[in-house]
């Protein structure tokens, strides 16, 4: 990729961002009542401060909005129909935590060690710290959209979105979800391929069958297009489980490798793997930082992300409440948070600066039987999860198109195929899985975690005077906007002008 077409690319998503947040705008705030030309509007919010829980207004305090578009009375002063509430949840704690927890871990933490090797590297102390700072400010905005759905009684992050900041413009909703399932779709695509052409070369076959593109080919056709055409997932319900396990296994297993010592100078595999695989240590202190500390926190916003699935959980949590699900999302986001810790560390640990965009590439593909076994639990968790993802993606994508158009009984077969067939040919021409995934978080990860949840909830609290919240929590709010916008576009100008994602 040569750095005018990087810069060319960053300019366009740098463009299309500023639009997609320009055209969230209500459009009663580009215009007030009296005629008087489009400027940032004046607003109030009610603090409340009472001990005994009831509630007391306090004086309003006037400030200057971070958005013109946060307004008490939505898209022209009307309001959304009065909302229906959806059925009693039925997912117990326990089970939601899995699956949360499942939904946020994936096979990006396999791509962590490479991101502590990105640029000029980056100490464990800044990347423990970045690690941390991602999973506190990630687990308060996926709360944040459960807020929204507790006060506004939505079934979707779309639904909730219209009933926040307005209907009007839910349509960026629909664009972002759908950008960020495609994108996910690939960087799953990269795995296959990763996983499956290190499997195939350690059973022997010859190069033209065991290639990457030929593996992605291969396992799409065979494997990944049945199952999406499945209408029925209710087979794949405890795919959640065998991930959580193949993620503990994988795990454990770095964990062994390193110690052993089978990959340092002088161990067991050291002079059979590729010298460009071979471990390379690092020679710097806790404290570095360096570029590629933004590719690094760009791939921890990845990791957290699942806010898109936020109203699902929130809505299925059996007795759901803002604190039974901040419990729920704290354990999840919790258990992440050590699985991304230790695979970071084992692997940058045992290969250093030779760590690739998948750290499992690094160890041998046939005389290493624990890491075999790896790549085949990775494999079983991408396949069990890929139809669910898939599946959202389609949704996502069904919901833009005009009604006449979906109602065709061709259109969901066409969509799988086009989806699918797309996702597929850009994972074969990118090959690396550092990258896409450091691109994705700072950019589509950055605007739907950091970005999304508290523009909703400041609608949310100019809407209903009902709610009410600290000045504190009024500021972090802005606060959180304006940094996932920042980091958003520093983290994206960084990935596409070669600070390195991977190897």
């Amino acid at each position: 990729m040569s750095r005018q077409f990087r810069a060319a690319l960053f300019v366009l998503l740098l463009v299309s961002s500023l639009l997609t947040f320009v055209s969230a705008t209500p459009s009663s705030s580009r215009s007030a009542g009296n005629g008087n030309s489009p400027r940032l509007q004046k607003d109030s919010y009610i603090i409340k401060k009472s001990r005994d829980g009831a509630s007391s207004t306090l004086p309003r305090r006037k400030s200057r909005a971070l958005f013109a578009g946060i307004r008490g009375g939505g898209v022209g002063g009307s309001q959304p129909p009065a909302p229906v509430a959806p059925p009693p949840g039925t997912s117990s704690s326990v089970a939601s935590m899995v699956n949360l927890a499942k939904n946020i871990i994936g096979g990006g933490m396999l791509a962590l060690p490479a991101g502590l090797a990105a640029g000029a590297g980056t100490g464990y102390i800044p990347a423990y710290l970045l690690l941390a700072f991602s999973a506190v400010s990630s687990a308060y905005t996926f709360v944040l959209v459960g807020r929204s759905v507790e006060a506004t009684r939505s079934r979707s992050f779309k639904e909730a979105w219209s009933r926040t900041v307005g209907p009007a413009h839910a349509w960026v909703v629909d664009y972002a979800i759908t950008a960020l399932a495609f994108a996910v779709c690939i960087v799953y695509a990269c795995f296959v391929g990763d996983t499956f052409t290190s499997l195939l070369k350690g059973a022997g076959l010859p190069a033209w069958l065991s290639s990457r593109e030929a593996s992605i080919l291969a396992v799409t056709i065979t494997v990944l297009f049945p199952l999406t055409l499945l209408k029925d997932l209710s087979a794949l319900q405890y795919s959640s489980y065998v991930g959580i396990a193949a993620v503990i296994y994988t795990v454990l297993f770095m964990a062994w490798r390193f110690w052993d010592g089978s990959y340092a100078k002088g161990g067991a595999f050291f002079a059979a793997i590729a010298p460009e695989l071979r471990p390379r240590p690092a020679h710097f202190g806790p404290w570095k930082m360096s570029v590629g500390t933004a590719i690094l926190f760009s791939m921890f916003s990845t990791s957290y992300m699942a806010h898109t699935n936020a109203v699902k959980f929130y809505n299925e949590l059996e007795g759901r409440s803002v604190r039974r699900f901040w419990q729920v999302v704290a354990g999840a986001m919790g258990s992440a948070t050590v699985i991304y810790l230790a695979a970071m560390t084992l692997g940058f640990e045992t290969f250093g600066l030779a760590s690739q965009g998948l750290v499992l590439n690094n160890y041998h593909v046939s005389q290493d039987v624990l890491a075999t076994m790896g790549r085949i639990a990775t494999a079983v968790s991408i396949i069990g999860a890929h139809p669910l993802l898939f599946s959202g993606l389609r949704d996502s994508f069904l919901s833009i198109l005009p009604p006449n158009v979906v109602s065709r009984p061709s259109t969901w077969l066409l969509s799988t195929i086009v989806l699918l067939g797309g996702a597929t040919c850009i994972s074969l021409l990118c090959k690396d899985v550092g990258l896409l995934v450091s691109l994705v978080g700072s950019s589509l990860g950055a605007a739907i975690v950091y970005v999304f949840p508290p523009f909703m909830y400041l609608h949310l609290l100019r809407r209903r005077k009902d709610i009410h919240t600290s000045r504190g929590e009024i500021l972090l709010l802005h606060a959180t906007i304006l940094f996932g916008v920042v980091s958003g576009c520093f983290g994206t100008w960084v990935a596409l002008t070669g600070g390195g994602g991977g190897k």
